[in-house]
This record gives C-alpha cells, sequence and structure tokens, in this order.
C-alpha cells in the first residue's frame, strides 16, 4: 500500500534541499523567461536594415528616387557607395555589407525614352534568410514602382518597366549545409570547452583530487594551463572533423586560409575555456556545472546569428549578442571558409575577440584560486 505520510515526508525533504541550492532555484526561474525574451522580442525572421552598397554608374535622379524608395523600406540601410565589383567583394569579405544594388548606366536614360531597364541585386549568400528578405523587398519596391509609371505614361501590357536580376554570392544555390556547417564548428567548440572545463574542475572538487593538486608544488597559473592545454587539442581535432566531413559529404567549399582559420580560432578557443573555468569557479559540483553551460548556451546560440540573422534583431539585443565570443567567430570562420576572407578583411572581427578572451582570462585566473574556498 502507497503512503501518502511517508510521499509528504519524502517531498518535504526534497524540497527543502531544494531551497538550500539557490543556484538551481535562479535557474529554474531565469531560465524559462530567458527563452521568453529570446523568442519573443530578440528573434525576428524579417531581416531588417541590412547594410547595403550603392554602385550607381548612371547618377541620375531616377537612381537616387530607386535609391530612396529602397532606404524607406526600412529592410536596407545604405552604408556607401561602391565603385566597381570589386569594392563589393572586399565589403562582403569583411561583412561591412550584406546587400549591393548595382544601377547601369543608361538607368535613367531609358526609363525617359520608355525603354525597360534593369538593375542588378547583389546579395551575400551565406545566409538564405538575407537573401529571402534582401530579394523580396526590392522586388516588391521595383514592382510597385513599374506600376506606377504603367499608370501614368507607359503602355499597357508590355514589358515590365524596371526589372530586379538577382545575384547571389558564394551561395548561387542556396543550400544550408554551406551556411550551417561552417557555424556548427563554432557552436560545437563552444558547448565542449565550456562545458568540459567548467566540469573538469569540479569533479575534481567533488573527488577530493583538487586537494592534492593544491597541496602540491603546482603553481596556480600551472595548473590552469595544464587543465586547458587538453581541451585545446581536443578543440581542434573536433574543428577538423567537422570540416573535413563538412567539404568531402556535404560539399561545403573552402575558399580561404587554413592557417589563418586556425590561427584565429585559438582566440577562440581560448575565450571559451576561460568561461568554463569562471563557471568552475562558481560551481560547487558536476551538475551545477552543467546547468550554468547549458544556461549560457541558449543565449549564445540565439543571439550570435547562428540560428537567426543578426540584423533581424533588434539593436539591445544586438549589443548583448556582440559581447559573445560565437559572434565574432561565426563571422570570422564563415568569412574565410566561403568568401576567402583574409587578415585585412578580417581585422575588426579579430581585435573583438581578443578584447573578450582577453577580459574573460584575466576575470577566470582572478577568480581562480588555489584553495576550495
Amino acid at each position: 500500500m502507497l503512503s501518502l505520510g511517508r510521499i509528504r515526508v519524502v517531498a518535504r525533504k526534497e524540497l527543502l534541499q531544494l531551497r538550500r541550492d539557490r543556484m538551481t532555484i535562479g535557474m529554474m526561474v531565469m531560465l524559462p523567461l530567458m527563452q521568453l525574451l529570446l523568442f519573443g522580442y530578440a528573434i525576428d525572421t524579417d531581416v531588417r536594415h541590412m547594410p547595403t552598397l550603392v554602385y550607381d554608374a548612371d547618377h541620375s535622379p531616377p537612381s537616387r528616387d530607386l535609391v530612396r524608395r529602397l532606404e524607406a523600406t526600412g529592410f536596407y540601410d545604405v552604408i556607401g557607395e561602391a565603385r566597381g565589383y570589386d569594392d563589393i567583394a572586399r565589403a562582403f569579405r569583411s561583412g561591412e555589407a550584406r546587400v549591393a544594388l548595382v544601377v547601369p548606366a543608361s538607368f535613367g536614360r531609358d526609363l525617359g525614352r520608355h525603354r525597360p531597364t534593369q538593375v542588378q541585386l547583389v546579395v551575400d549568400g551565406s545566409d538564405a534568410q538575407v537573401v529571402a528578405s534582401a530579394t523580396e523587398s526590392a522586388a516588391s519596391v521595383v514592382s510597385a514602382w513599374s506600376t506606377e509609371l504603367r499608370v501614368t505614361d507607359w503602355k499597357q501590357g508590355g514589358p515590365e518597366p524596371i526589372e530586379v536580376a538577382t545575384s547571389t554570392w558564394y551561395n548561387p544555390d542556396l543550400r544550408t549545409a554551406v551556411y550551417i556547417v561552417p557555424g556548427l564548428v563554432g557552436v560545437i567548440l563552444t558547448m565542449t570547452m565550456v562545458m568540459f572545463t567548467a566540469m573538469g574542475i569540479a569533479r575534481e572538487r567533488e573527488r577530493g583530487t583538487l586537494e592534492q593538486l593544491i597541496v602540491s608544488p603546482v603553481r596556480s597559473v600551472e595548473l590552469i594551463l595544464g587543465k586547458i592545454v587538453p581541451y585545446i587539442t581536443i578543440g581542434y581535432v573536433q574543428m577538423t572533423i567537422i570540416l573535413v566531413v563538412g567539404t568531402l559529404v556535404f560539399a561545403v567549399p573552402f575558399a580561404g586560409s587554413w592557417l589563418l582559420l586556425y590561427g584565429l580560432a585559438s582566440l577562440f578557443i581560448a575565450a571559451n575555456l576561460a568561461l568554463g573555468l569562471f563557471f568552475s569557479t562558481l560551481a560547487r559540483t558536476q551538475q551545477q556545472a552543467m546547468q550554468m553551460s547549458f544556461f549560457f548556451l541558449l543565449p549564445n546560440m540565439l543571439l550570435s546569428g547562428f540560428m537567426v540573422p543578426f540584423e533581424g534583431m533588434p539593436r539591445p539585443a544586438q549589443l548583448l549578442g556582440e559581447a559573445i565570443p560565437l559572434t565574432h567567430f561565426l563571422r570570422i570562420i564563415r568569412s574565410i571558409v566561403l568568401k576567402g576572407a583574409t587578415w585585412d578583411d578580417l581585422r575588426s572581427e579579430v581585435v573583438w575577440l581578443a578584447v573578450i578572451c582577453a577580459v574573460l582570462v584575466t576575470v577566470s585566473v582572478l577568480r581562480f584560486r588555489k584553495r576550495l574556498d
């Protein structure tokens, strides 16, 4: 026979133990609240404010009118003018622009003579959602303008006065694997580096072996380096496996330098290891370390631009995402793998990642003490 009294006693004991674990209670409250805020506020699949270059070979009133119409939609933020396709490629590699509008030299003249004309929309194809938003919005704007022209003084039933020709660079077939596989390198490295490091120190504390390290002649810095060096090797092995399998199985192109990618990946790996070390100074058990790692993983994926385009998030969420190492590593690895970016193209992202890494390493080392408490 089941005893309700004994069940009540065990349940009360469990609640008392849970009440003493403030970290678990905090995560139970913060996790659903964070998910609600992220999915309801920060995540928007309608990509707006895409940084846009204009290559205007016409410089006529109609061409300027087209640029104003595109800006008025809120989907395009014109950041400057290009002098040719080389400028567009350079801006795409560095991440300064995601879209480029190319207006031919005969645009205004053709419209003035009632001849059909065409503009080109060049889109960075490393993100399929950016391609969809850019092409659909531009097609809508041009279609509305063509309708206005037909109503005024164009012949009915003829060809469209203005058409948009879309050119998708780096991923013309819009294959999902081309976009996802490089991003998975950053996500998997984050999961393993943060979790393994955090749980490794907590495991030492639970088993009592941390006491032996503390009374040994090993210095704090030597202890930290000895703990993280194996995980650096593991990180590079994981990275190599993903890229090689992605290239061979999913035909993901690799346009850049392997040496540059592996060199810059060291900053990202170090940042995640430092973060895991910081979590280990807060957690007393492996369970707490795992909880904190998962608690960090969700906003890390959502705010970094891995699941949704970074431009689709509101400004406060973007500012928060800039403080996440994965945000900058995703831009670095996608630019190197898909666009063949060089050091000059990635300089700003490297500076961001280096500063974040330095802050995390400093805070983690200061928090970590060669003592039990």
